[in-house]
């Protein structure tokens, strides 16, 4: 098969019958020159994280196609359905699915993604596969098993497990403190979090710290208000700004310090953090740091390396997957079972909190930046049946 670039290929579908054109060289050049703008501007329509997990897809579908001779671009619907069949059938080494079903729908929006950039119709919306599908779901059907909530006393207990004010170990310790905030607090989703620079975040007298979220999963376009509101806390230990001053505070001091002095000047640092002592400001009190802190693009929360003896902050950020991992970790440094928590149980600990403490639906969607109110609604039914139940006015 003959391969065409873009712009050869979109000439050739607009015209079939048309005779052949010959563009003057320098109108040509310029075609090719908006052909390349155009491309660029389509990296922008998903999402760095979608746009990972579609390549992923092809990259599967196209291994599968390579392994038993099929045809991969453009793919017949027969194919896609053998493709369905085979995700289907792979286990894990405990003998559950490889495959969940919306990892396989995924990898169906990948190979969909693929052929319709490249100017084929799309073999996944042939009734075939989609009916295949579909047998799948009723075959698998089952309630979605939904992370449990870490409402405020369990976050609580896995900032206080940890080693704050002794180097080298505090200064992962300030880190992470800062990340459970956010995903507590501001009901940040793991990847949100993950994508926070420093001038993200505002200070405000009143408020606490205002986080401008930017473009987020539930907002590709960046078109719905983004402040998220991280408020004083009523003890430094459960202030968020407090953890916030900190974090960034050891930022600076790690990018304006010599390497030779790096562990006495973090150290000193982390001694001067009184984890009973406001330094946000909350108590009328100087703050750690001010706006010409926050004035950097750089990442918030950066990877760290410590060993025994020394600590580094890297100028690399965080991903969303290494958040999950540490908070999984720090439960089980807490004494907690962390098997049916992850990063998303903070946000899901927001909304069971805030109801428990009477917020209305309208309060919570306006924090947590959701649209519907039915999915604020589903963390009453699963983790707080009792309330809004008609079952506790019965006078028992």
């Amino acid at each position: 098969m003959v391969m065409v670039n873009a712009l050869e290929r979109r000439v050739h579908l607009a015209a079939v019958d048309a005779p052949p054109v010959i563009l003057d060289a320098d109108i040509a050049e310029e075609l090719h020159e908006l052909e390349a703008v155009s491309r660029d501007l389509e990296t922008h329509t998903l999402s760095i994280n979608t746009r990972r997990a579609y390549e992923k897809a092809w990259r599967s579908f196209g291994g599968f196609c390579v392994d038993l001779g099929l045809e991969a671009l453009p793919a017949h619907p027969q194919v896609v359905r053998w493709y369905v069949a085979w995700m289907s059938t792979q286990v894990d080494d405990w003998g559950e699915p490889r495959f969940a079903l919306a990892t396989i729908r995924q990898h169906l929006a990948g190979v969909a993604e693929r052929h319709l950039r490249d100017g084929y119709l799309d073999p996944t919306g042939h009734r075939a596969v989609s009916d295949l599908v579909r047998g799948l779901a009723k075959l698998r059907a089952a309630r979605p098993v939904r992370k449990r909530p870490l409402v405020l006393d369990k976050v609580v207990r896995i900032v206080d497990s940890m080693t704050h004010d002794v180097y080298p170990a505090g200064v992962s310790a300030t880190r992470d403190a800062t990340a459970l905030w956010l995903g507590f607090a501001g009901a940040l989703r793991r990847s949100e979090a993950a994508g926070l620079r420093l001038n993200s975040l505002e200070l405000h007298p009143g408020d606490g710290i205002h986080v401008h979220v930017g473009r987020s999963k539930a907002d590709q376009d960046n078109s719905q208000p983004d402040v998220v509101v991280l408020p004083f806390g009523g003890t430094p230990r459960t202030c968020p700004p407090c953890a916030v001053h900190r974090w960034v505070a050891l930022l600076r001091e790690s990018a304006t310090v010599d390497p030779r002095t790096r562990r006495q000047s973090l150290m000193s640092q982390l001694y001067g953090y009184q984890l009973d002592t406001h330094v946000c400001g909350a108590d009328g009190g100087g703050q750690l740091i001010d706006g010409t802190d926050l004035a950097s693009s750089a990442p918030l929360l950066r990877a760290t390396y410590r060993n025994r003896k020394d600590a580094r902050i890297h100028e690399a950020g965080v991903s969303g997957d290494a958040l999950h991992t540490m908070l999984r970790r720090r439960m089980t440094e807490a004494g907690m079972n962390p098997s049916a928590y992850g990063f998303h149980s903070l946000r899901a600990g927001h909304v069971t909190q805030a109801r428990r403490n009477g917020a209305s639906t309208e309060e919570i969607m306006r924090a947590g930046r959701w649209q519907k109110a039915e999915t604020v609604n589903v963390y009453d039914r699963e983790f707080n049946p009792a309330a809004r139940n008609s079952v506790m006015r019965l006078g028992l």
